[in-house]
């Protein structure tokens, strides 16, 4: 009779033993995942830094009951906000296509091209069966050393985590999670799981299921406009594969520092007219001075030879944009700040009366 009550309790002081280990490492997997990638982890756009590709992890656009998908419909909105601002210039669609029933790949590409993404600038992965799949694949196969990653938090937080061990320079936008208590506690404890199997796949070497032969992705090259600048090396350019076209709702411009000097400028810049051959500055709709969109107090670092990108608003300026030829101007500091006078670099480019061709 004691013989199995001793064997019983063996048993129970084994299970609870692994239960206790299991929960131990669940906690310090999560902890070190989470301590290594939240920083890197953004909630906005206008913050994120630019990017060549964004990896869009898919998901079913309909739910359970088949409805639309919060998930699916937020991470869409979340790529479309980031490529309309110039953050990033492709979108990478990842995602499961088992079957010829369901393909969510081609669910991400026509919901971005219904939100104003060009067809062109969308690439589909078929192989994204799971998160590592996708990551690593946006690497061997599309060449991918830097990324943005779109997800919900959570989710962003792992595949960032599975960048970095795949020597990918990554940053993640947060898609928004509208979810009720009991949903957002599974769907966490799901997380959790998920990243305890993450850990044990890179311990363990697992690959893709498929990679396959590469495929380049091309650069962007910004359409040719007039730049000069008062000092050699620092260059604006509008980035636009064609030329401006009215309606024009926002410029992204780049600034260039090719310098060795570390180089200080605010954030306003200052957009000129043609008429006739005087250039006729636009001036900016008072009721925005001041505001969180036009800020004269902020001030930003452009490091040796590196590049920022800005997406300047025109609703803020009095006049709407009608076609003809402006001039962007942006004034600027280099160091050693006592010693040196302001620069100013500026950028021509023209806006036309052309439609948008149709998608």
């Amino acid at each position: 009779m004691n013989k199995p009550i001793a064997a019983l309790k063996k048993i129970c002081f084994w299970i609870a033993l692994t239960a206790a280990a299991a929960l131990i490492f669940t906690i310090g997997v999560n902890y070190n995942v989470n301590h290594k990638t939240e920083s890197r982890i953004y909630n906005a756009a206008d913050s994120v830094p630019h990017n060549k590709v964004a990896l869009l992890l898919g998901t079913s656009p309909l739910n359970r009951y088949g409805n639309p998908n919060s998930y699916f419909t937020n991470r869409i909105n979340t790529a479309a906000a980031l490529f309309h601002a110039g953050k990033v210039d492709y979108i990478l669609a990842s995602g499961d296509n088992h079957t010829r029933q369901y393909d969510e790949p081609t669910a991400m590409r026509d919901s971005l091209i219904a939100h104003g993404v060009p067809a062109d600038r969308v690439i589909l992965d078929y192989a994204g069966f799971r998160t590592l799949d996708s990551v690593v694949r946006a690497k061997d196969v599309f060449g991918c050393d830097s990324l943005t990653i779109i997800s919900q938090a959570d989710h962003c937080a792992r595949a960032l985590y599975l960048a970095q061990s795949a020597g990918i320079h990554a940053v993640a936008v947060a898609a928004p999670l509208r979810a009720g208590r009991a949903v957002r506690i599974r769907l966490a404890l799901r997380e959790w799981l998920a990243r305890d199997k993450m850990i044990l796949d890179l311990w363990t070497g697992k690959k893709p299921r498929f990679l396959g032969e590469k495929i380049e992705i091309p650069d962007i090259t910004p359409n040719p406009m007039t730049s000069y600048s008062t000092r050699d090396g620092v260059s604006l350019t509008v980035i636009e594969p064609d030329s401006l076209r009215i309606p024009v709702d926002s410029i992204i411009i780049e600034f260039v520092n090719d310098t060795d000097k570390e180089i200080l400028f605010g954030e306003d810049y200052l957009i000129e007219r043609d008429n006739a051959g005087t250039w006729t500055k636009i001036r900016v709709n008072p009721e925005y001075i001041g505001s969180d969109i036009i800020t004269h107090a902020i001030g930003y670092r452009l490091a040796p030879h590196s590049s920022c990108r800005h997406t300047d608003k025109t609703r803020v300026y009095s006049k709407a944009f009608s076609p003809g030829k402006y001039r962007l101007s942006k004034s600027f500091i280099v160091e050693p700040w006592s010693e040196n006078g302001s620069d100013t670099a500026r950028v021509e480019f023209q806006v036309t009366q052309k439609p948008h061709a149709p998608l």
